[in-house]
């Protein structure tokens, strides 16, 4: 009876790993177009959860950096998924809420991995009276345009995306969790 259940275990054990390698390689089998669906498509479904906030596209961000108007971005990632890499220019939540009045009259932007964290967030800061958009698609979107990200030794292509699910970065990015 004890070596079946030992047999039962160490099958299951390798199904389930077999199931994540298969998982890595799917991901990895995904056009570009079709990473780049999925990214909005899981966008849609979690900003169902903050309807009253309004998002901003990669694009519509890229623009406003080319015009050098008063951008406030505010990464709300943990600090260890900072340290792999951030949009130049980036604070942290702690900053921004720390310096409230500095930003009053910026055009201020949060992003996260894929949007649902910076939602909650903006949709935090809307409730104390602070208009924060939503970067749709967040950095893993931001890579499909080829977004320029740092880290503490300059210019990146890392990308902390949360775990291997969210392993849809452009082809040029390298995925870590």
């Amino acid at each position: 009876m004890l070596v079946s259940k030992k047999i039962a275990v160490l099958l299951i054990s390798v199904f389930v790993l077999y199931f994540i390698l298969l998982g890595c390689q799917h991901s990895k089998l995904l056009t570009e177009q079709e990473k780049q669906d999925r990214i909005m498509t899981m966008y849609r479904q979690y900003s169902q959860e903050f309807p009253l906030v309004k998002g901003i596209t990669v694009e519509e961000l890229q623009l406003l950096q080319q015009q050098d108007r008063d951008l406030i971005l505010i990464d709300v990632r943990s600090p260890s998924e900072r340290m792999v890499s951030y949009i130049q220019g980036a604070i942290s939540t702690e900053e921004f809420e720390s310096n409230l009045e500095q930003y009053q009259q910026k055009t201020i932007v949060a992003y996260c991995t894929i949007g649902y964290r910076s939602g909650k967030y903006a949709q935090k800061m809307q409730q104390r009276g602070v208009k924060v958009f939503n970067l749709e698609g967040s950095l893993l979107a931001w890579s499909h345009v080829q977004g320029k990200l740092i880290d503490s030794h300059g210019f990146t292509n890392k990308v902390h995306v949360f775990n291997r699910r969210w392993q849809l970065t452009a082809k040029d990015y390298q995925a870590f969790w």
